[in-house]
């Protein structure tokens, strides 16, 4: 009994080893895949950014794993939000995160606004997803789509709706890059026998699922997952409750995942496409804990029929309530900046006032100044013309003088002032002088 304890501890650990070496080696393939690498660099070279999906947990857990690389590349990218048409616009590179989200009559969330991005010239990379149905649609934008694809069929199906080779890839599930420091702490030996975790909406296989059965994923149902702390704490809740059971039974491919991840003993089964089986087939048959049972559906081919149209109507109408909503928020977001602009058009028209006053002001300035300029002119004209009738009378005066000048100069040279001069001479003799002055006293009296 001892030995029979022992081996099967020892064949415990074996296989705990096992797993863990599996989960190390798929994730050392993902980080070595140098297409996926060499592709995201070259986006990242283009400033791209990312559109993280929507879905339930399990979309949480393709995410957490996606920023998980994304950090090991040293890239923290800008996310999109939302999922109305225009969400895309305005950008030339976009990597979309990984989903199943691309499956004919089912699951048509991101189409749309895809091949708008792509009609207006835009660059997108895909990272490993599920295709069922599509791939026409991308053929007429193939230079611009680079596709990873999950699984083989995925690829094949590609193939066959006309994508070439060049532009489509295989790859493993971005949920199995997720870190081991996220769960490592929760790889412990369970307590009790089996979790059952079993849609319960659209993709589910099973009309009538197990009445224990627990649909975890739809706890957490239609959320944009975009930061790693957003990922990791629901997550971790739920990979707590499977850490106390030693099985996980399931048809929720991210729960099997997730499961395999921290050890757990996993029986998959089949949801109403081939997407479980895929992957399964690709990546999950190398853990040794996981199998896979093939199941026939509980519905009629009318009945699959039936939920279809119905998910389709479903997705119909919350395409066109996100349509509305985006037209309520871009008319708000339209009235907000009509506010903002009427704000800045009263600011402005303030300005345009104070510039106007201050205008007037120069212009009154410049026109004292003019006036001022023109009373100095005509002062200067004045003072010109004074100085210039000055100037002729100093010519006139001038002129006068030098007529004087010349009529003194005649007479002085005439023979009749010579002899005036002689004549003249004759008093200045001093005794001659006296006798005049005596004979003039004479006559005087």
């Amino acid at each position: 009994m001892r030995f029979w304890k022992n081996s099967l501890q020892k064949g415990m650990l074996e296989m705990d080893e096992k797993y863990k070496h599996i989960r190390r080696a798929v994730r050392a393939e993902i980080r070595e895949n140098s297409s996926l690498i060499e592709s995201l660099k070259c986006f990242v070279d283009n400033d791209a950014v990312f559109y993280p999906g929507y879905g339930n947990l399990g979309d949480g857990l393709i995410a957490l794993g996606t920023l998980d690389l994304f950090e090991d590349i040293g890239w923290a990218p800008k996310c999109i939000q939302g999922r109305h048409k225009e969400a895309f616009s305005g950008y030339t590179h976009i990597v979309m995160g990984g989903s199943g989200g691309w499956v004919k009559g089912m699951w048509e969330t991101y189409l749309e606004q895809t091949i708008a991005f792509l009609q207006n010239g835009g660059q997108l990379l895909i990272l490993p997803t599920s295709f069922s149905g599509f791939g026409s649609e991308f053929v007429p934008y193939a230079d611009q789509v680079t596709i990873f694809c999950r699984e083989q069929r995925s690829y094949d199906e590609l193939l066959r709706q006309g994508m070439p080779e060049g532009q489509i890839f295989v790859c493993p599930d971005m949920a199995f890059y997720t870190k081991e420091e996220h769960f490592s702490d929760l790889e412990i030996e369970g307590q009790y026998p089996a979790l059952q975790i079993f849609r319960l909406d659209e993709e589910g296989g099973r009309k009538q699922t197990p009445r224990d059965s627990v649909d975890l994923p739809l706890l957490f149902n239609d959320i944009q997952w975009s930061t790693t702390e957003q990922c990791v704490k629901p997550l971790r809740a739920v990979a707590g409750l499977m850490s106390q059971f030693e099985c996980v039974e399931t048809d929720r491919l991210h729960m099997a995942v997730l499961a395999a991840l921290i050890g757990r003993i996993v029986k998959l089964e089949p949801s109403n496409y081939f997407k479980i089986k895929a992957i399964f087939d690709y990546t999950l048959h190398r853990f040794p804990t996981v199998t896979f049972e093939e199941r026939t559906s509980d519905y009629t081919l009318a009945e699959q029929g039936k939920r279809a149209e119905a998910q389709l109507l479903r997705d119909i109408i919350k395409r066109i309530n996100l349509d509305r909503q985006a037209e309520w928020e871009q008319r708000t977001t339209v009235l907000r900046q009509n506010d903002a602009l009427l704000s800045r058009l009263e600011k402005l028209q303030g300005k345009l006032n104070e510039i106007s006053e201050e205008k007037e002001k120069e212009i009154k300035k410049r026109t004292d100044l003019i006036d001022y300029i023109r009373h100095l002119e005509h002062e200067m004209l004045c003072k010109d013309r004074e100085i210039s009738d000055k100037d002729q009378d100093i010519s006139r005066k001038i002129s006068e003088f030098d007529q004087v000048r010349q009529e003194l100069e005649k007479i002085q040279s005439s023979r009749l002032h010579r002899v005036g001069e002689k004549y003249y001479s004759i008093f200045r003799l001093p005794m001659f002088g006296v006798v005049l002055r005596m004979v003039r006293k004479v006559i005087v009296k």
